[in-house]
């Protein structure tokens, strides 16, 4: 069982200890103790959660991917792993690339939430881009780091960078022999003045890139990275 199923179960037998069955409540409290001290955990560990993002059909993720996720790290405070898995079928296999955001709990999943809303527009605007100048792989490439270049300086501008809390640095440091660094394909760079272009549109067209900030009371509040919409 991986930590994380540990965790899980930890969880389960906390909320189980408050229950109004005071034999129950006690047997569930003297099992997640025993649980937390063979396995090393302590309550920051329990507060730290692990969202899963949406998955990317690659074993490698590109530059202007890591670049994205990069960001969205130092806007949420949390740490990120990449979770492969093959995908098998009709005999052909395919490599699946999760994204998972770690931290707090709001903070995870403003990171994953984050990830997903601008990857979904960046992959609307490469496809759009493709459609409008007939570009090869190579230069939608560069027209998204271009976009993930605009976009994410934006959303730092008005996010603000966080630090990452003392829990979740600490979490990671113990798990890090469980993680692989994340890697990625650098973008071979066309300075032809057809790459130079597609850059500067691909960085033009993420200052429009959007993202929902979801206030406490639950209101959604649209806005244009780098200021109100």
């Amino acid at each position: 069982m991986s930590n994380r199923r540990y965790e899980e179960k930890i969880r389960k037998l906390l909320a189980l200890s408050q229950s109004d069955n005071p034999h129950e409540a006690e047997i569930a409290k003297r099992q997640a103790m025993a649980l937390m001290k063979k396995h090393k955990m302590d309550e920051g560990d329990l507060s730290i959660l692990e969202m899963k993002s949406r998955t990317i059909r690659r074993k490698s993720l590109k530059e202007f991917e890591c670049y994205l996720i990069k960001a969205i790290t130092q806007i949420s405070g949390t740490y990120c792993t990449i979770e492969k898995t093959v995908d098998v079928k009709s005999n052909r296999y395919q490599w699946l690339s999760s994204v998972v955001f770690i931290g707090f709990d709001t903070h995870a999943q403003l990171a994953s939430y984050s990830f997903d809303v601008l990857y979904t527009q960046l992959e609307r605007e490469r496809k759009n881009f493709k459609k409008k100048y007939n570009a090869n792989a190579m230069l939608q490439d560069q027209f998204c780091l271009g976009w993930a270049y605009s976009a994410c300086e934006k959303l730092i501008n008005v996010f603000g960078k966080k630090n990452v809390p003392e829990d979740v640095t600490k979490h990671r440091t113990k798990v890090s022999k469980d993680h692989k660094p994340v890697k990625f394909k650098s973008i071979q760079l066309d300075d032809s003045k057809d790459g130079l272009t597609c850059g500067a549109l691909g960085f033009k067209a993420g200052q429009s890139a959007k993202l929902n900030n979801a206030t406490t009371s639950q209101r959604a509040t649209q806005l244009r990275i780098g200021g109100l919409s």
